[in-house]
């Protein structure tokens, strides 16, 4: 009979749900897909690596990061007993310390007065509206100044108090390195929120469910920095595991006493949980963490999730539902409009709909949920999630990192947002291995630009999505398509040769291709995998490429012809590489084959 020949587009991710026949008519998707991702431009890509992010741990006498927040120009690293800070990954430095420095003269206060009187004090020349002072180990900011002996704070002193030293918020890199710690006990799985305010990189709160809600503020003018840290009072929630910036406010839960308690500051002072704005709310059942999204407040929970508005009136609360809780908190991200958690049925996602004030719960994992239900909720005792969103390619990245599992078998799934033909939302999914992410982190830079983070027990920080290696290791990928009939089953086929069209980010020589017949059954030859040659980018000229080395006249995706050996019904493809080279991206591929008669 003569050649005929089939193509095929990558596309569809993941799909370990489908049967045999229902995969037959979805040739593109994959049955694995491993440290791949499903490129935004079609196809799946190679991913990216990590690599250290400087080269020094926060702390040398620790392990364990437990919290990571990009941060002015810089990354905030919780490790150990303490809280450190670094531009560069290289030089780390402790800012749990107390910050606050002594000026002039000697002041006097009165219980239940918002008035300070000084002696011999210079106030309209050290001090500005605004500040952040410390009288008598009690905490305000400068309201207003009327001359060099006269302030009021903004709020009214416990204790009557005469003859005090007045500090102010703020201590130069020499001041930190002399101030004495204030101890965190036991920080485990810290959370961040980011009050923006009129600060220059806004001011960073710290919760960890042991401490005190911990303050850091950082300034840098003309390359000089300015540290400002402190333990949030004014009756802030004490053991707090979460914590966010809703309705300008800082919302703190999950509290060690009242795990079912959300606590809110008062509008606008994120430090103060005393104002007649300030107020808890009792939602009945154990928070997991808190999520705005939109005008609302989500609050997830054990076994529910609730929404609350209202807080500049009577607040409101009201059930998402009462049927679906939240595994971790650490599984939750925005993206695409949309807020993405892992639920005990898989991955979802919470929608507002066309109706005003109306939520949405959708499954978005159907198609990989025998990974969740063989590798992840079996084991929840011993699973640490982490997440990030990587929104210049839509993509929310889960981590489940297991403490004391080799790192090259450390799991996780990529979900890549994509509008289908149809005009619907999807998810189109993947896996890593090998990402031990213990901690993750994406943020946005000073000039807009995306920064990703992770780190696992090794003390450092690293860049995530970066590099062409695992801090050096090599990057193992696989890709595996169903088994392909070529529209008819029942008909033997000699396979002739496979084009494949593969896009390389650079010099990449270590693709194998392995053909497999008959759903790899051991009663027909199979043969060896094979290589598929030297793969280059196509040249620009201009782009300083060399002739005689470099390629020129390429296309992006080129088709790279293969022969293939073997006979069978049906067969499947698998491409592997094994290094550290460029990524990659498997657009598609088409197959000539001979068919041969019905046996």
């Amino acid at each position: 009979m003569a050649e005929q020949g089939v193509s095929v587009t990558c596309e569809g991710g993941l799909d370990l749900v489908g049967t045999t026949h229902t995969l037959f008519r979805t040739p593109g998707v994959a049955t694995t897909l491993e440290n791949y991702e499903s490129s935004i431009h079609g196809g799946y890509r190679r991913i990216n690596g990590f690599a250290k992010y400087g080269t020094n741990t926060p702390d040398t006498t620790s392990s364990n990061i437990e919290g990571i927040h990009s941060y002015a120009k810089g990354v905030v690293a919780c490790q150990g007993s303490n809280i450190y800070y670094s531009p560069n990954g290289t030089t780390w430095t402790q800012v749990n310390k107390d910050t606050y420095i002594t000026k002039t003269g000697t002041v006097g206060v009165s219980a239940g007065s918002a008035t300070v009187t000084g002696s011999g004090t210079s106030f309209t020349s050290q001090f500005s509206v605004g500040d952040d002072i410390k009288i008598n180990n009690e905490i305000f900011n400068v309201l207003s100044i009327t001359n060099n002996t006269s302030m009021t704070v903004d709020g009214n002193f416990v204790a009557t108090a005469s003859s005090q030293s007045i500090k102010k918020n703020g201590a130069d890199a020499t001041q930190l390195a002399s101030g004495s710690a204030i101890a965190r006990v036991s920080q485990s799985d810290c959370k961040f929120a980011l009050y923006e305010g009129e600060s220059q990189y806004g001011e960073l709160f710290i919760v960890d469910g042991n401490n005190q809600p911990a303050y850091l503020k950082i300034k840098i003018v003309s390359g000089t920095h300015t540290y400002f840290f402190k333990e949030v009072g004014r009756s802030a929630p004490e053991k707090s595991k979460f914590a966010t910036i809703f309705g300008e406010r800082l919302i703190v839960a999950g509290d060690a006493d009242n795990p079912q308690v959300v606590s809110y500051s008062t509008r606008l002072k994120p430090e103060d949980f005393t104002g007649s704005s300030a107020g808890t709310i009792d939602v009945g059942d154990k928070v997991k963490t808190i999520k705005p999204f939109r005008n609302k407040l989500i609050v997830f929970c054990e076994t529910s999730i609730f929404q609350i508005s209202g807080l500049d009136s009577t607040p409101t609360v009201s059930g998402v539902t009462k049927n679906i809780g939240c595994v971790s908190g650490n599984t939750v991200q925005e993206i695409g409009g949309d807020l993405i958690f892992l639920a005990p049925d898989g991955l979802r996602t919470i929608a507002g709909t066309a109706r005003i004030d109306d939520i949405e719960l959708s499954s978005i994992s159907r198609k990989i949920m025998p990974l969740f239900r063989d590798e992840v909720m079996p084991f929840l005792s011993s699973i640490r999630f982490s997440s990030m969103v990587i929104r210049e390619k839509s993509q929310y990245r889960l981590f489940y990192f297991k403490s004391g599992t080799s790192n090259n078998i450390q799991g996780g799934v990529i979900g890549t947002f994509k509008i289908s033909s149809t005009g619907a939302g999807v998810y189109e999914w993947s896996q890593t291995k090998g990402i031990a992410a213990k901690v993750a982190h994406s943020g946005t830079a000073e000039d807009g630009s995306e920064v990703l983070f992770h780190s696992d027990e090794s003390g450092y920080v690293f860049k995530h999505d970066s590099g062409n290696s695992f801090d050096g290791s090599n990057i193992v990928a696989q890709y595996k398509t169903p088994d392909l009939d070529y529209g008819d089953a029942g008909i033997r086929k000699t396979l002739y040769y496979i084009k494949t069209s593969i896009r390389s980010e650079g010099t990449n020589d270590n693709l194998k291709l392995q053909t497999r017949y008959d759903f790899e059954s051991s009663e027909v030859t199979q043969p060896a995998e094979i290589a598929l040659g030297a793969l280059q980018t196509p040249a620009k000229f201009g782009s300083g490429a060399t002739f005689g080395t470099t390629l020129f006249g390429g296309t992006l995706f080129p088709q790279q012809k293969t022969t293939l050996t073997g006979s069978g019904f049906t067969n499947n493809f698998r491409v592997r590489s094994t290094g550290t080279a460029f990524p990659y991206t498997v657009s598609g591929f088409y197959v000539d084959f001979i068919p041969a008669g019905r046996t």
